[in-house]
């Protein structure tokens, strides 16, 4: 269900496995460690997972160039540094959020992108 970006650590995939939502990372998997963005919605897609990352400036603009070129991805969930500081106890916020859309069924939908 959920892809998470290289700058997002696999003790947070722990977490949300833990708690029900299948999820991968990049820097989990040393094949996809260093993927360039593009690489990572791609592999997103092709799995049918949901893309979250912090990388906003960077992946938004992927969102939109697939938008015009009519392709669907499996959706985004963006981190902002406003609602997610930099602080020690960020990736526990970010796993309980996450786990409430889990509860709610609440995901972007195809193609789209949504904050966190």
């Amino acid at each position: 269900m959920l892809l998470l970006d290289e700058m997002l650590p696999p003790s947070l995939a722990a977490t949300l496995n833990d708690a029900g939502c299948d999820t991968f990372t990049v820097s989990g998997n040393p094949e996809w460690r260093g993927a360039t963005d593009a690489e990572v919605l791609e592999l997103a897609a092709s799995s049918g997972r949901i893309v979250v990352t912090g990388n906003i400036r960077d992946f938004v603009p992927l969102s939109n160039a697939w938008a015009a070129q009519g392709r669907t991805h499996s959706g985004m969930l963006l981190l902002s540094t406003k609602t997610f500081p930099m602080v020690p106890e960020r990736t526990g916020r970010i796993a309980a959020a996450i786990v409430h859309r889990h509860e709610q069924d609440n995901w972007p939908a195809p193609g789209q992108f949504e904050f966190l």
